[in-house]
């Protein structure tokens, strides 16, 4: 099922890999992780990078701000770039005649970013309104954001990466600079080159362009374990919202842990489709609410196990999470049915082959595990899901489905009761 590749390392420490697929195509996804995410902030300077993915498009010594943008353009390439918790993801997808040029851009900025303070202060502002639309005046972020505020205390998932107002409004460009310094460096780093083209093409463009690149000092990591969770939490925050909106998020462990696979299950038999347990009974049977999700935040780190729910009118938030704890009790002493359990191999199984099937999501997949430093968790995966049998979903359930080590946040307007 999995893409075969090769690696190699350069001497200063660079990974890079080498997936070929999709033979003909002529398309090549051209990626580089950095190590590097909110998880590695501190009070005080979250957010920053995320901030510094977005000035990594602007000048270096060689090239003006946007021209990186302009030149993949050119040659009808597409890129972007996203960070998250554990890492910060840059991704170009183009024809592979224009692999050299990609990896002269990603080896520019990791080099030679300039960093000015004349294209810093634009850009904050930048940031400052897409914190402001998609989590200050978004019910739904504003709400994602609150949980992890309320969830960790110690740990820096305590924010999620668009980082606190007041520390966006107040960075320096020093700040920027000494936090590039620190984890842009190709110790810190992984290139993978996927899709239509040779290993020995891919290999000695890679060594052509980032051999030389130098490395600046040792990478700082992460001391902080969050203290265990010793009882539930609940919260009622206040926000312009029509619906009243329920968090219920349960501590769940990093996403190499042996139960990852059972994790991802209890995700389909609660949330997955018109079937499962919480849309059939909450939406469909007791009218209670108009819309559940769950997401599954696995990380490095313990991270949370999130069920989000919009109450529908003249429901409140408390009687919506009393009936979605309820029924998670119900379910770690109910019998899954033999039908429940092919759905929840069959989706799973599905899932992954669907994430496989081009050059850029294999990328994004093998990426986000190697910069993780589990490749082989994502093998493991798959056998996983294979022995997954309804003992291990029920397990997974009585362990991390845990009202001790669960916190909620119900979200409305104020004096809506």
């Amino acid at each position: 099922m999995f893409p075969k590749f090769k690696k190699i390392t350069l001497q200063n420490g660079l990974q890079i890999y080498h997936i070929p697929m999709n033979k003909g195509s002529g398309v090549i996804s051209v990626d580089v992780f950095y190590n590097v995410g909110s998880r590695d902030e501190v009070m005080g300077k979250s957010g920053i990078a995320h901030m510094l993915e977005h000035l990594n498009f602007k000048s270096t010594k060689n090239r003006k701000a946007g021209e990186f943008d302009a030149i993949v353009k050119g040659f009808g390439g597409v890129n972007n770039a996203s960070t998250g918790f554990d890492y910060t993801h840059y991704f170009i997808k183009c024809a592979s005649s224009n692999l050299e040029v990609c990896l002269d851009l990603y080896a520019d900025i990791m080099q030679n970013l300039s960093l000015k303070d004349k294209e810093f202060q634009p850009e904050r502002k930048v940031v400052l309104e897409e914190r402001l639309w998609r989590t200050d005046n978004d019910p739904f972020g504003y709400l994602f954001f609150r949980l992890y505020n309320a969830a960790f205390l110690y740990h820096p998932y305590h924010w999620t990466p668009i980082g606190f107002r007041k520390d966006i409004e107040n960075w320096s460009i020093k700040d920027i600079k000494e936090f590039h310094a620190k984890f842009y460096q190709p110790q810190n780093a992984v290139l993978l080159i996927t899709g239509d083209i040779g290993e020995k093409a891919a290999f000695d463009a890679a060594k052509k362009y980032f051999a030389s690149v130098k490395n600046k000092s040792e990478i700082p990591r992460l001391h902080c374990t969050e203290p265990a969770q010793d009882g539930e939490k609940l919260s009622v925050i206040y926000k312009n919202s029509e619906a009243q909106i329920v968090a219920v998020a349960f501590k769940i462990p990093p996403f190499n842990h042996p139960d990852a696979a059972a994790i991802k299950a209890m995700d389909i038999y609660l949330s997955g489709g018109k079937s499962s347990l919480l849309q059939r009974v909450l939406v469909d049977e007791k009218k209670l609410a108009n819309q559940i999700n769950i997401y599954d935040m696995s990380a490095k780190d313990e991270n949370l196990f999130i069920v989000f729910a919009v109450c529908n009118q003249g429901v409140s938030g408390e009687a919506l999470r009393s009936e979605i704890l309820a029924l998670i009790e119900k379910a770690k002493k109910a019998k899954i049915s033999d039908d429940d359990m092919l759905k929840i191999k069959n989706t799973l199984s599905s899932d992954l082959i669907y994430s496989l099937d081009s050059a850029s999501k294999v990328a994004q997949m093998y990426g986000s595990y190697i910069v993780r430093g589990d490749l082989d968790a994502l093998f493991r995966l798959e056998r996983e899901i294979k022995s997954l049998d309804k003992s291990a979903v029920k397990k997974a359930m009585k362990t991390y489905l845990s009202l001790k080590s669960s916190t909620s946040i119900i979200l409305r307007k104020e004096n809506d009761e």
